[in-house]
């Protein structure tokens, strides 16, 4: 049986009753109006020194390029995803900032498109982001998406961070690069060098049975995003003979791979005194130098190449033509090989997340020859005559500890004659980075060389199988050695987008704590290179006097509302 709310009620108690309720409804609806208008109408003081919540002309200038095409057309929306409340995001020190600044460039271009998702409670959102098994979402994450394409980026990584402390925000350029990796209409490319009996894919000839054999490997690369082409470093050196030039490996090469090469590379003694000649281990070698990309190599043991080798062994990776057995009585050449459990290893933060787990997934590898590290006992040198750049070298997958590796030997026409003396855990594939440091920013930049000591190791038998952890894990190191993201070309170049002198290091924090901020304000001094303080009177911004004079004025406007109802009830009701 219902009962009337108002039953038995004085026509003064439903009067009241009812105005409480309409009046609990207006607050709650305030409240969320203020939320709104003050964060997606901009209408907030930024009293940050360094500006951390507006946007200075320059990045709104290089947006103008990304959300408009060179004619002047709206490009299509250009999401950028937060994993996490609201709430969450504004509280967090880190995603506040880029959350603010990504809100602010949508007030600049409505075809940006900010949300905002908790992926605890609600995976689903983002999972189309999730392209492998590996791909682990984290609340601090920002998804920069456009149509199919997308990137992926923590909130940590748009701050400068020192041993210590974050020292600077360097937001602005983050997003700018992002977004032009997004938007560039020339595809980053991965080029299958072609020309020394390599297994290449074959983009002319779909039907080439060639493909059959390396057709997961073009899947994975076109779910990266990349274009695929082949190289040859033979054509490459007779165009540039015949212009007068240098010859060098193509700008647009973000990845090169040389997958199950049966020559060597070439080098003719006639035209060493050339002024343009160079070898091809030397363009390879300056390709690495200059860090315009990474290269991954994919090499059978059965094969001397005695050239490919020396330039390999330049980089820390040395091949010993020996094929590894595993198993109780090392017979096994198919096996599973174990991942690199050092936290502090390259290897680590690839798969890092497999080794956690209790049963990981296996990868697998077969036929396979060993690696070793030619530096010796070290693991890493320094470049001749360069202190700030060295050359790292680390152990990507290892054997089981019961495995032994053989030479080829003649008189039974197989790989019998023990190479090592015991049993051990040896390492298959292998990483060497290119480790600069810039002394002006303090920035390191990388090169990467990936090499596995197996012809079949982007075979599809490995990559095409669901069941392997193969496909994920060689997906997540060429997203992570391709540096997709800094290939854009854009008029920033390397600049930072976030400060008017165009300084490498964004915004610096100032240490400062700001007491009077209505009379103080810093400003950049170039020459000193150091924020000085200015005497200044902080403005608001047009939306911000809005904001301030209704809320000022609403205070006195309650009260006399209040007061004009509370007479009322007590005179006539």
């Amino acid at each position: 049986m219902s009962k009337n709310l108002f039953a038995g009620k004085s026509t003064r108690t439903k009067t009241f009753t009812v105005i409480s309720i309409i009046a609990l409804v207006l607050v709650i609806l305030l409240n969320l109006f203020v939320t709104n208008f003050v964060i997606y109408g901009n209408a907030y003081i930024d009293l940050t020194p360094e500006g951390l919540y507006t946007l200075r002309p320059v990045m709104v200038d290089a947006c103008q390029e990304i959300f408009y095409t060179e004619d002047g057309k709206k490009r299509d929306d250009i999401t950028i995803t937060f994993c996490d409340d609201r709430d969450n995001l504004i509280a967090n020190e880190y995603t506040r900032v880029v959350y603010y600044m990504a809100i602010a460039l949508s007030k600049e271009f409505d075809n940006c498109k900010v949300e905002a998702y908790n992926i605890k409670n609600n995976p689903t959102a983002v999972a189309k982001y999730k392209t492998t098994s590996l791909s682990e979402l984290t609340s601090t994450d920002v998804i920069v998406s456009y149509g199919s394409r997308y990137r992926i980026a923590s909130a940590e990584s748009f701050w400068r961070i020192g041993s210590s402390k974050v020292y600077s925000y360097d937001g602005e350029y983050k997003l700018a690069s992002l977004l032009l990796s997004l938007t560039m209409v020339n595809r980053p490319v991965a080029y299958f060098l072609s020309d020394h009996k390599e297994d290449i894919y074959d983009t002319v000839n779909k039907n080439n049975p060639i493909n059959e054999t390396t057709g997961a490997f073009a899947d994975l690369l076109y779910e990266k995003g990349f274009e695929i082409k082949t190289l040859s470093l033979e054509e490459l050196a007779a165009k540039a003979k015949e212009n007068g030039t240098t010859p060098e490996i193509p700008d647009d090469c973000v990845l090169l791979i040389i997958n199950n090469p049966k020559e060597d590379l070439r080098t003719n003694p006639e035209e060493y005194n050339s002024f343009y000649y160079v070898s091809e281990a030397e363009m390879l070698n300056r390709y690495m130098v200059e860090e315009r990309g990474s290269i991954m190599v994919a090499k059978d043991y059965k094969y001397e190449l005695p050239n490919f080798e020396d330039f390999l062994s330049e980089w820390g990776i040395e091949y010993t033509n020996t094929l590894v057995k595993t198993g109780e009585n090392t017979e096994e050449v198919n096996f599973v090989p174990e991942y690199n459990a050092d936290s502090n290893s390259y290897a680590y933060t690839i798969y890092g997340d497999y080794v956690e787990l209790d049963s990981a997934p296996r990868f697998f590898v077969g036929d396979t020859g060993r690696i070793i590290c030619s530096y010796g006992e070290s693991v890493g040198l320094n470049d001749p005559g360069n202190p700030n750049t060295s050359r790292i070298y680390a152990p990507f997958l290892y054997t089981p500890e019961n495995s032994m590796d053989f030479a080829y030997d003649e008189v039974t026409g197989e790989y019998s004659a023990k190479w090592s003396k015991d049993p051990s855990k040896m390492t298959i594939a292998a990483i060497s980075s290119r480790e600069s440091i810039d002394t002006y920013t303090g920035e390191y930049t990388h090169s990467y060389l990936f090499c596995a000591a197996s012809a079949s190791f982007f075979s599809t038998e490995y990559l095409g199988n669901a069941s392997f952890a193969n496909y994920d894990v060689i997906s997540s190191t060429i997203q992570d050695i391709a540096k997709l993201d800094t290939h854009a070309d854009s008029s920033l170049g390397g600049i930072s987008g976030n400060n008017d002198d165009e300084s490498f290091l964004g915004k610096f924090l100032v240490e400062t704590t700001i007491s009077d901020t209505d009379e103080e304000k810093y400003e950049w001094n170039a020459e000193k290179k150091r924020y000085e303080i200015v005497k200044t009177i902080y403005g608001l911004t047009p939306s911000a006097r809005i904001a301030y004079t209704v809320f000022i004025a609403l205070v006195p406007i309650s009260i006399a509302v209040l007061g004009i109802i509370v007479c009322i009830k007590r005179k006539f009701l």
